[in-house]
């Protein structure tokens, strides 16, 4: 064995070790106690149209725009443990994405590349915290970063296998999540600033990519047509439609307002100065790819600021994964700069085991009390403190097999969604009947039929009844059974309650 082919030999064990760590590490951290964290509301409405594909409705409520991300939900077979197979789809998506991102790491910036973006991807809090739940958004970020793996390869080999699993890529990702159709600028980007090949190949090449998504995406938008339900009605809802200048510029204040939040909300921001300035290090490299890379990140990324409505924590986490990638990638490219001395290298060693170091206490946090994480306001109110968060119902129906002690029915005056999320926690013979909130109708039926009822109540007065004020003018009796408070309520302010209704 030459001395040159033994470098590359020891080259490519290091790699492969590299990767065994990354992908122990990326396991440790996304799939232990996965239903640590209650259900949040989205995650009930998805579990839900991932039972409905077993009951041969695949396309059942598409109109929000989240379109296949359930299949996948489905293929992990809901119907048993169904917090835990939920939130597993989508580490398992993750997980591809972040293979996809090492390999572009490595392309971009050798094996410095690939640690660096191992690094970053593991120990980033944020997108820990939104892998482990089963949403469409960290979805489709991996399947970008999957897209823009492919488009490098189809850009360095020209075949047309790889030109295809782009397209099938790119679809993914929007039929995942519809939102994520502006990153198709990220790969037109690509294709046609990223590489010097003639334009007339270029453009072919971006139109056939437009042609398989579009190929893709026709059997959903001609089930919309035909059940008359419109397309993607309520993703529009989450465009600004216009108005004056004064409440557009507030809505872009807003929505920068949250993604800084989202930068400096979980812990220590050393993760996102990490990210930032990997970004920035990128711009170093100066390569056609690099630039054309950053640009095609930037760009989508603005448009979800500019135009979009109401732009929730989760909404950023589309653009976080391949942002991880390309800061990766810049950190990368100073470790493998020739000119850098070991002090320089060494350094930068140092930094990324502090971010893991960093990140380990949020990590036994997040799998024995989620509840306690340092996160930021807008994350805590929607899935810890208030109504989309799944605390106190979790608890009320996990308990029902010791605190409902005969057969009576459970109706629970809530909304739909909170109602099937619950019922997700149930034991078989002790599902709620859900009704649209609060329920009067259904809970004075079934009072009439069967003489008494139980009744768990959300936020009484407000989503659900307020008894026992509400019973009396049915000529019944209410009396508490139990309360289930959610983190900082007391049992006697309690959000959810259980409660029953007897008619003497």
């Amino acid at each position: 064995m030459s001395k040159l082919t033994a470098i590359h030999s020891g080259t490519r064990w290091i790699v492969y070790g590299f990767l065994v760590l990354i992908t122990f590490g990326f396991a440790f951290t996304r799939f232990s106690a996965l239903d640590a964290l209650p259900l949040h509301n989205d995650e009930g409405l998805h579990l839900t149209r991932a039972v409905e594909v077993w009951n041969l409705h695949p396309f059942w409520e598409i109109g929000d725009g989240k379109i296949v991300n359930h299949w996948l939900i489905a293929l992990f077979y809901p119907h048993n443990a169904p917090a835990f197979t939920g939130r597993a789809a989508t580490a398992f998506v993750s997980l591809i994405g972040l293979a996809a991102g090492l390999a572009v790491g490595r392309q971009i910036a050798g094996l410095p590349g690939l640690t660096a973006v191992g690094i970053l991807w593991i120990s980033n809090p944020y997108l820990h915290f939104f892998e482990r739940l089963a949403f469409s958004d960290a979805q489709a970020g991996a399947l970008l970063v999957v897209s823009v793996y492919t488009a490098l390869r189809l850009v360095r080999t020209g075949k047309r296998r790889d030109l295809v699993f782009t397209g099938l890529a790119l679809a993914g990702a929007a039929l995942f999540k519809v939102s994520a159709a502006p990153f198709a600028l990220t790969i037109a980007a690509l294709l046609l600033f990223g590489n010097r090949q003639p334009v007339r190949v270029r453009i072919f090449r971006i139109a056939a990519i437009a042609l398989i998504v579009m190929v893709c995406f026709a059997p959903p938008v001609l089930y919309l047509l035909v059940r008359g339900r419109g397309l993607f009605t309520i993703t529009y809802q989450w465009l600004r439609s216009g108005g004056d200048a004064g409440s557009t510029t507030t809505g872009i204040a807003e929505n920068l307002h949250m993604l800084g939040e989202q930068l400096t909300g979980y812990g220590l921001p050393m993760w996102a100065a990490a990210l930032i300035g990997g970004l920035g290090l990128l711009l170093v490299l100066r390569s056609r790819q690099a630039l054309s890379l950053w640009m095609g990140w930037l760009v989508p990324l603005a448009i979800i600021i500019v135009l979009g409505n109401e732009v929730q924590a989760r909404h950023y986490v589309v653009a976080l994964p391949l942002a991880v990638v390309l800061a990766g990638a810049g950190w990368g490219v100073v470790a493998n700069n020739r000119r850098s001395q070991p002090p320089v290298r060494a350094a930068l060693a140092t930094a990324g085991v502090a971010l893991i170091v960093l990140f380990i206490p949020g990590l036994i946090v997040s799998a024995n009390a989620p509840e306690m994480l340092d996160l930021p306001g807008s994350v805590r109110t929607q899935h810890i403190t208030e109504h989309p968060a799944g605390y106190g119902l979790r608890e009320a129906v996990l308990s029902f097999p010791q605190t409902l002690t005969d057969s009576r029915p459970v109706v629970a005056s809530m909304f739909p969604d909170s109602c099937r999320r619950a019922n997700f926690y149930a034991a078989q013979g002790r599902i709620m009947q859900c009704t649209d909130a609060p329920g009067f109708a259904m809970i004075r039926a079934v009072l009439a039929e069967s003489g008494s009822v139980y009744v768990l109540t959300e936020t009484p007065g407000l989503i659900g009844v307020d008894l026992p004020a509400d019973a009396a003018a049915w000529g019944a009796t209410a009396q508490q059974i139990a309360a289930y408070p959610r983190p900082g309520e007391q049992s006697s302010n309690a959000s959810v309650q259980l409660w029953l209704l007897t008619r003497p």
